[in-house]
């Protein structure tokens, strides 16, 4: 559990485990916290990273907003000495990862996106999260109505009020930061230049993300899509044992692959 300052805030990350290292970015509606089911699961076999995006948790912020994740991310990687990472983002933290890997793709030794367009392409849920912003008089509001969006409170209610209730830690995030994360677009034309491998894990009743995943799927030569059955968009959080199980086949094959 440590902060570093970086790029004028102060950046909340935790690192756990031993082997190489792999950096999770959240998603929206989450923190570091988040992560409880993945982290005992994958540092068994890797250096697990979590942090805060700027804003989130116990990270500060500065006014930058979205358009400096990025570059906290390449600024956590070079303070903690890494020279490459895997790197797995949920929903909003795969925006921060795939625009980290476009900008870096020889720094990431492969790539999981789960429930995101990567900045890429649009997801087709935006109308329906503009209007929940539109709705929302702070961030706690705006994150329950997403996930009334869902059926993970109909599914799971006690992992979904579990989830809430991390989700406190957020409580003081400026609803600007959300709005500026429909500004971002990412290139995707040096990753695929560099072959960067590639995974895609949507959840089965998550359809305002899927067409989009589906899209991405087509523009990255190789890039592989699973689709978790009984779950949505936070199927990390529903799902942790099939989202563990994909992430870390995925990863240990091309760890076996650099060797």
């Amino acid at each position: 559990m440590a902060t570093a300052r970086i790029n004028g805030i102060d950046l909340y990350y935790e690192v756990h485990g031993e082997g190489p290292p792999l950096v999770l970015a959240h998603g929206v509606g989450s923190n570091h916290l988040h992560w409880w089911q993945q982290i005992p699961a994958l540092q068994k076999r890797f250096t697990v990273v979590t942090f805060d995006h700027r804003g989130f948790g116990f990270s500060t912020e500065d006014g930058q907003g979205p358009q400096a994740f990025a570059d906290d991310l390449a600024a956590l990687i070079d303070h903690l000495g890494f020279d490459s990472v895997f790197l797995a983002g949920q929903s909003m933290g795969g925006v921060t990862a795939m625009s980290y890997a476009a900008r870096f793709p020889q720094r990431v030794r492969a790539l999981a996106l789960s429930c995101s367009g990567g900045g890429v392409v649009p997801v087709h849920h935006a109308p329906t999260m503009k209007g929940a912003l539109e709705k929302s008089p702070d961030y706690l509001s705006f994150a329950r109505l997403s996930i009334d969006q869902d059926d993970f409170r109909r599914r799971r209610p006690e992992a979904c009020f579990l989830f809430e209730q991390l989700g406190q830690l957020n409580r003081d995030v400026d609803l600007r930061i959300l709005t500026g994360m429909r500004q971002l677009k990412n290139d995707l034309g040096p990753l695929v230049a560099a072959g960067t491998p590639v995974l895609l894990i949507g959840g089965e009743d998550d359809n305002g993300v899927n067409p989009s995943m589906r899209e991405l799927q087509k523009m990255i030569p190789g890039a592989r899509f699973e689709l978790v059955t009984d779950a949505g968009h936070l199927l990390f959080f529903e799902r942790p044992d099939v989202y563990n199980h994909l992430l870390e086949s995925f990863f240990c094959q091309h760890m076996k692959q650099d060797m």
